[in-house]
């Protein structure tokens, strides 16, 4: 059986068996990369070895964290159990496999927290982009949704007074306040479509499976592109959601009620990893 064949009958699996939309969708990337990185889409699976996967996962040349690789591999080690237990491979090579922290870069060994978009910094990004990508920044600071969120956002969401969004990582819903800054950013959006506020980034951000082209890779690649262009490094769009949380701190508002518009079960998570 092909790899990537094997892939989407697991993903089919999944599904049957109600695994949650965002643990399949997160495993079928994790073992996708994997494929594509090791140019395996079209290998048998029958022939990748632990030899194969120790490369990839223990490659020192990786700019990945430790629980980043861990990850993968047991959403890789999830994808052999299930090729193995359809008689298309022997054994599981992933149980040979462990991550080796000696191969992780130094300062990849503990999650780094992310930086704050300084409002210098904000006016100038949003001054100097146009169409989907200056609204999707406003949205972010505004609200502190994620990429992910901000390209799935209904015309329905919105009320005079609130919008309403289940977030597609936590599967939870929030429920944001209107401010004036972003209903003007809302009414400011072409409305092409009866029902999605930006339908064709939608479609590139969702997977095969959802209708989508799965290439949601593209918008990290190209704000980044976009950062290095105006001056601006090591600052990701994840990094506007912490512009947002810090924003509010600072302005007195409660640590409590901004981890729940950010879908936070602790407001720990919130201040340890959001709060600059």
């Amino acid at each position: 059986m092909k790899a990537n064949d094997a892939l989407n009958k697991m993903m089919e699996w999944m599904t049957a068996v109600g695994k949650t939309h965002k643990t399949a969708e997160n495993t079928w990337r994790a073992v996708a990369h994997f494929l594509e990185n090791m140019e395996l889409v079209d290998e048998d699976t029958a022939n990748i070895d632990e030899i194969i996967l120790n490369d990839y996962i223990n490659n020192n040349k990786k700019q990945t964290t430790v629980s980043t690789r861990r990850f993968k591999l047991s959403a890789i080690r999830t994808f052999f159990n299930f090729c193995v237990a359809k008689g298309w491979m022997v054994g599981n090579p992933a149980t040979l496999v462990k991550v080796d922290i000696r191969k992780v870069p130094h300062r990849m060994r503990q999650a780094k927290k992310k930086e704050a978009f300084t409002p210098e910094e904000v006016k100038y990004i949003t001054a100097n982009t146009e169409g989907f990508w200056r609204a999707a920044i406003l949205i972010a600071v505004e609200t502190g949704l994620r990429i992910g969120d901000i390209v799935q956002l209904e015309w329905d969401c919105f009320s005079l007074t609130h919008m309403e969004v289940w977030t597609d990582k936590k599967d939870k819903k929030v429920k944001l306040k209107m401010s004036s800054k972003l209903r003007k950013v809302i009414m400011g959006i072409p409305k092409e479509d009866d029902e999605f506020l930006f339908p064709d980034e939608r479609l590139r951000y969702l997977l095969p499976e959802q209708g989508g082209r799965g290439t949601r890779t593209w918008f990290a690649t190209t704000f980044k592109r976009m950062m290095e262009r105006f001056g601006i490094e090591g600052k990701t769009f994840h990094c506007l959601r912490v512009t947002h949380a810090s924003s509010r701190k600072d302005k007195g508002e409660d640590i409590e009620q901004i981890a729940k518009d950010l879908a936070h079960s602790s407001s720990k998570t919130t201040t340890k990893h959001y709060i600059t």
